[in-house]
């Protein structure tokens, strides 16, 4: 049976009859009759196929004969408690609900633009445009002493043998024993982050070369850093960062449409901005 058919057939159902009914009484019993326009709540098959569809998306599964009657149960009460708000101007001077509506009036203005896909050319032009937001992180060669768990010894320590290392002391002996190797070449951004956490990877990326940095703090510890080189990454291709420029390149396209309907709304109106005195 398809959802159509189905929910045809439940539209025959007394039980139906029966919330729809009530649904009248309801408009009755709040101060107007019910009429052909607002006051009237109509429950038909488009409606309850809408319901049965929107069920099925999110359960993966179609509803029951008594699920169904109790979305359109649920249906001609939010369609009630919501023509009643608005008769009564809850609406009104409500921040959350003007921006519910902004939003969802610019969500439909950037519908097309979010559905849309670039070609291969407007990608190219965006990567042209600035290949540095797309480039990788340069490779780093670092030499690292660690010195434990982060405690104020740990840290004392730590600034006492950068004083050394600074004299001219060799790293090894000072510290402690490292659960990783003393020295990392042409590391990547990514495989920092994956050993000594993201937050290490970050303060290592802005340190100066040639001398000795710290105490870091890692997922593991302290550690006194020294970077020896950075390695400029190769210039991206677009099959490496084609999701990076969809998103961009989509998320300009939304705003641009954004702005575009906006421009077109305002023509429909006189602003006038009046200065305070």
């Amino acid at each position: 049976m398809t959802l159509r058919s189905r929910a045809a057939l439940l539209l025959r159902e007394p039980l139906v009859h029966f919330l729809l009914a009530g649904a009248v009484v309801y408009a009755v019993l709040a101060g107007r009759p019910p009429d052909a326009g607002e006051r009237r709540i109509v429950v038909d098959e488009p409606v309850v196929e809408r319901l049965v569809q929107r069920w099925t998306m999110t359960y993966r599964r179609p509803p029951t004969a008594q699920e169904i009657d109790l979305l359109i149960r649920d249906h001609v009460r939010d369609e009630v408690y919501y023509r009643e708000a608005l008769r009564l101007g809850l609406d009104k001077d409500d921040e959350v609900v003007r921006r519910r509506m902004r939003n969802k009036l610019a969500a439909t203005a950037a519908a097309e633009a979010e559905a849309a896909v670039p070609s291969d050319a407007e990608l190219q032009a965006l990567l042209d445009k600035d290949p540095a937001r797309y480039a990788a992180a340069p490779a780093l060669d670092f030499t690292q002493v660690y010195f434990g768990s982060d405690t104020p010894a740990a840290r004392a320590a730590a600034e006492a043998a950068k004083a050394q290392l600074a004299a001219g002391a060799a790293p090894a002996g000072l510290g402690q024993p490292a659960p990783l190797p003393a020295s990392f070449a042409a590391a990547s951004a990514d495989a920092v982050a994956a050993q000594f956490g993201d937050e290490f990877a970050e303060a290592l990326r802005g340190l100066p070369t040639g001398a000795w940095q710290g105490p870091l703090a890692s997922g593991l510890g302290l550690h006194l850093v020294k970077v020896n080189k950075r390695t400029a990454p190769a210039p991206p291709r677009l099959a490496e960062v084609r999701q990076r420029l969809e998103n961009d390149w989509r998320a300009a396209r939304i705003r641009a449409a954004e702005e575009e309907g906006l421009r077109r709304m305002l023509e429909g109106y006189d602003v006038v901005i009046k200065a305070p005195k």
